[in-house]
């Protein structure tokens, strides 16, 4: 037989097994086999019994440092579990239920389809304190907040390095976890804008304050006292100062000044430190907030109590309120009241 004709032998014999029983038979499990292998892979559960919040690192080392912890997740059946070693992941905090697929968890790691967080930013004592607490929270460490704090320019949104603090008022921010230094400034900008609506502006002009002044008044105010019920009369107190130009003599300003923000009270020692922040020895307002007062101390301040007092003294009972007075006379001798019963209580600590 010729090399021609059983070439053409076996070319028939093959085309008569793809025409046959078996190879249908055959090709037939293939399919569902490809099929159920497929249908596997899209139904395949996520490994949690429980609710996880998984946070992926900003850093590409650490991101793949975890990528076996997070393909833990995905049984490793799933092409999800061996792509997921293979390091797909997106940085991002992923809210991950126990009901979910493993190809749908997956597929939002990879895209970055991240969960947001709801932020309660709290009243802040200072800079550093703000970028502590944002890097508590958020993906960003405290030194590349403060950092970007430093750097930004405040100008081009109307503030200085000096009043920044201003911008970031205390509210509840929905936000990503890898929002950036940058984005969260806008964020705080649009709440700033929404915040300082027409009204409030125009009672901040009837009392001579711009909305920023309105903002370092409050931050003092914050500081002063945490009964909410009293802080619309200390504002009314320092409002009278301002007026009549004397020295504001505001402890919370001394205590950011010497940046001791433990003093169980301030002293003299405390009082003769040169800084521009310490309303003992400078007239008018400190350049900037001595933290980020909440809404409360702002609308005490827009919305203050008319009065005549000049001076406030913590009372000696230990309840958080004031007593109030005109003169200096009357204030000097419940001043001298609350030093006797503070040095009490310091003597009871020892």
């Amino acid at each position: 037989m010729s090399r021609r004709a059983r070439k053409r032998g076996k070319t028939t014999q093959s085309f008569s097994f793809l025409q046959s029983q078996r190879f249908r038979r055959l090709f037939g499990i293939g399919v569902v086999g490809m099929g159920l292998i497929g249908f596997a892979q899209i139904i395949a559960p996520v490994r949690t019994q429980a609710p996880l919040t998984l946070y992926i690192a900003l850093e590409p080392a650490k991101r793949r440092a975890q990528a076996a912890e997070v393909a833990s997740l995905f049984p490793a059946y799933t092409i999800w579990h061996w792509l997921t070693r293979a390091g797909t992941l997106r940085a991002g905090r992923y809210e991950i239920q126990p009901t979910e697929t493993a190809m749908s968890v997956w597929n939002r790691l990879r895209r970055g389809l991240q969960t947001p967080l709801r932020l309660y930013l709290r009243p802040q004592r200072s800079a550093a304190h703000l970028a502590k607490f944002l890097s508590t929270h958020l993906a960003y460490d405290s030194t590349v907040w403060m950092a970007s704090f430093l750097a930004y320019p405040w100008h081009t949104l109307g503030f200085s390095q000096d009043n920044w603090l201003a911008l970031f008022l205390p509210d509840v921010y929905e936000l990503y976890w890898t929002v950036s230094p940058t984005q969260l400034i806008q964020r705080m900008q649009e709440n700033y804008k929404r915040f300082w609506n027409e009204e409030r502006r125009t009672k901040a002009e009837a009392i001579g304050l711009t909305p920023i002044e309105v903002t370092i008044l409050a931050s003092i105010i914050e500081y002063e006292t945490y009964r909410s019920s009293e802080k619309p009369l200390i504002a009314s107190v320092y409002l009278n100062r301002l007026r009549l130009g004397m020295f504001l003599q505001a402890d919370p300003t001394v205590i950011f000044a010497t940046k001791q923000f433990q003093a169980p009270r301030v002293t003299q020692r405390m009082i003769e430190v040169e800084s521009p922040y310490n309303t003992y020895k400078r007239r008018g307002l400190p350049p900037g907030p001595i933290g980020t007062p909440s809404l409360e101390s702002i609308e005490a301040v827009l919305n203050y109590t008319p009065s005549e007092y000049l001076y406030f003294c913590a009372r000696p009972d230990g309840s958080g309120y004031h007593d109030f007075s005109r003169d200096y006379k009357e204030h000097l001798t419940k001043a001298r009241a609350y030093q006797r019963a503070l040095n009490r209580w310091l003597a009871q600590r020892k």
